[in-house]
């Protein structure tokens, strides 16, 4: 009779150490599962002090990393082609902000050394708005003669021909005054908008009263002063490290081909200018405004946004910028990081506790039920609410593994593949053992196709193979006040909750974890005698220790060697026993520790 321990599986807590079911151990305590070898992570290497001693959230920008004292996401803007490597950044309470080269990583932290809002004020309304008749729109003075006689102008043609004035316009009254009747009158209204310094675009400000305007063929005959307030707080006007100054955008209603009203582009001024006088025709017009319904993201304008400001911003797909508060899901507009429309919102009924992306989709995770958001742009996304109603626990209980998404509930680890939810948990951990984790801190993330689950409360972190749903749970010396994954190689990095410094997991080159790995107790209904074992292993030496339970006493009796080679070895056991177990550890975190299998056998012919 043998026993042979191999594929060195995880635990399954939720079984006592003679229900587990075979393959399963009781203890896998900082080793891997995809080879199925028995083998360690290697040590993680220090990225260096994050800036604060209380770090909550970090971000790889360029050459630094950000780090905030409190729950925040950072993700880089999609535009093509950007100069400036625009970071969009969000959390609860707060302004969402965003961040650029030039600055960003100046000094010496924590960084962002500097941020600015990420909404554009929106442009308050004006001060007032006056209407007069035109300075070229008069008669001639006087008649004009060639020689002696009076030359009385064609009917209807002006009586200048030259620009008379220098602005542009040959306008003055044809020699016989029009009628009214003559005139093309229209009510027309005005509204403006911010162009800032880094060309980004407010909203437009509330149009004007209607104010009428005459027209005489190609002229506009009516002179409209339009006066602006005081700049609205928080613009900016200026940014000298780009050299580059705001302006003011212009715009007046029109009537469309399709007969009805909108917006046209008038003029452009300085942003600090106070009073702008348009006598522009309206076959003049120009483009209408890309801005007309742009709104900022939410923020912590309550009378606004009474579900409060953005609490996360993620990229949706390649390039769609997707972020949310307690209600809202909001889109940001393609190429415009910094304006948030209303029409691209979705309100949800239960409170959302945190997104994640999953491919081109969006998983919405809430207080109640789970959704999956689909879209190629933010007006055509279709929300399907899934049919399990499974609460999220943690606005931190979530990543993405290989297209599936992971989240925590007070029930266990679920994952979303497609529309289907499913408990990854529940086969290894019983309900009692996943709430002693304290599901409401829990913290997700990922790397080799592993989830993380770190509980602060425990101080535990538990890892799941995404790849391989039986492959049993394992522990990890990872003790995280925050998680980050690397953009360009997806690997994990880390903030050490007692040193507060920044780690790389698994980056060592010539170091490992301490490695520790416990069979189930097996269990045989006659007492059996094991006399000799054999370990193979990709090196040695292994400390192996083999423990059986005394049959009449229940003593637990051990015996560790330090093997040295594949040979088999003898146990000093002259007993017979009804359990049997079996544990391996590392020596030494200089090297790896590898084991394909270890084999308890009662005479040399029994080993495979």
């Amino acid at each position: 009779m043998n026993i042979q321990f191999t594929g060195f599986l995880g635990t399954a807590p939720k079984y006592d150490d003679e229900q587990v079911p075979d393959g399963y151990a009781v203890l896998s305590h900082n080793t891997k599962s995809e080879r199925g070898i028995l083998e360690p992570w290697s040590l993680p290497s220090s990225l260096g002090a994050t800036g604060r001693a209380d770090t909550q959230s970090m971000f790889k920008y360029n050459n630094e990393w950000f780090s905030w004292a409190e729950p925040t996401y950072a993700v880089r803007a999609p535009l093509k082609n950007d100069a400036y490597d625009y970071v969009v950044i969000a959390g609860h309470g707060k302004d969402p902000q965003v961040a650029y080269n030039l600055n960003a990583e100046s000094g010496a932290g924590p960084y962002p050394s500097v941020a600015y809002p990420l909404n554009i004020p929106k442009p308050p309304d004006f001060v007032s708005i006056e209407t007069a008749v035109a300075d070229y729109w008069h008669q001639e003075p006087t008649p004009q003669y060639d020689g002696s006689e009076k030359v009385e102008p064609i009917d209807g043609q002006s009586a200048a021909t030259e620009d008379l004035n220098g602005d542009g316009i040959i306008g003055i009254m044809p020699y016989i005054e029009p009628e009214d009747v003559e005139y093309d009158v229209t009510e027309v209204a005005y509204a403006y908008c911010y162009v800032d310094a880094w060309g980004r675009l407010s909203q437009l400000s509330n149009p004007t009263d209607l104010v009428e305007i005459k027209e005489y063929r190609y002229t506009n005959t009516t002179a409209v002063t339009l006066t602006f307030p005081e700049l609205a707080e928080g613009v900016m006007a200026t940014d000298p490290l780009r050299n580059t100054d705001g302006k003011i955008r212009i715009f007046r209603t029109n009537t469309a081909a399709s007969g009805t009203g909108e917006y046209q582009f008038v003029a452009e001024i300085g942003i600090n200018e106070k009073t702008y006088v348009d006598t522009t025709y309206s076959g003049d017009l120009l483009d209408s405004p890309l801005n007309e319904d742009w709104t900022g993201a939410p923020d912590t304008n309550t009378e606004l946004y009474p579900s409060g400001s953005m609490k996360k911003v993620a990229i949706m797909g390649a390039d769609i910028l997707v972020g949310h508060n307690k209600r809202l899901l909001c889109f940001a507009e393609p190429e415009a990081f910094y304006a948030w429309p209303v029409k691209y919102y979705k309100v949800f009924q239960e409170d959302i506790v945190t997104i994640q992306p999953a491919g081109a989709n969006l998983v919405v995770l809430t207080t109640g039920v789970p959704y999956v958001v689909q879209g190629v742009h933010p007006d055509s996304m279709d929300t399907t609410r899934l049919s399990d109603p499974v609460p999220c626990s943690s606005e931190h209980g979530v990543t993405e593994v290989a297209g599936a998404v992971y989240f925590t509930s007070d029930t266990g680890l679920h994952r979303i593949d497609d529309y289907s939810i499913s408990n990854v948990s529940e086969g290894f951990l019983s309900n009692k053992q996943w709430r002693d984790l304290d599901p409401s801190t829990l913290k997700l993330s990922n790397y080799d196709n592993k989830v993380f689950v770190h509980s602060p409360a425990t101080r535990k972190t538990l890892v799941f193979d995404a790849l391989d749903r039986n492959a049993g749970v394992r522990t990890l010396d990872l003790n995280a006040s925050c998680f980050v994954q690397l953009e360009s190689t997806n690997d994990l990095a880390y903030v050490d909750v007692d040193t507060q410094e920044l780690m790389q997991f698994d980056s060592s080159d010539d170091a490992w974890l301490q490695a520790n790995w416990q069979s189930k107790t097996y269990l045989f209904n006659d007492p059996v005698a094991f006399n000799i074992a054999k370990v193979r292993a990709n090196r040695y030496p292994v400390s192996v220790t083999v423990a059986y339970d005394h049959a009449l006493t229940g003593e637990e009796k051990t015996y560790t060697k330090l093997v040295d080679s594949p040979m088999f070895f003898y146990l000093p056991f002259n007993a017979r026993a009804h359990r049997w177990r079996v544990k391996v550890d590392s020596i030494s975190q200089a090297a790896p520790l590898e084991v394909r299998d270890v084999q308890l056998a009662q005479s040399p012919e029994e080993f495979i």
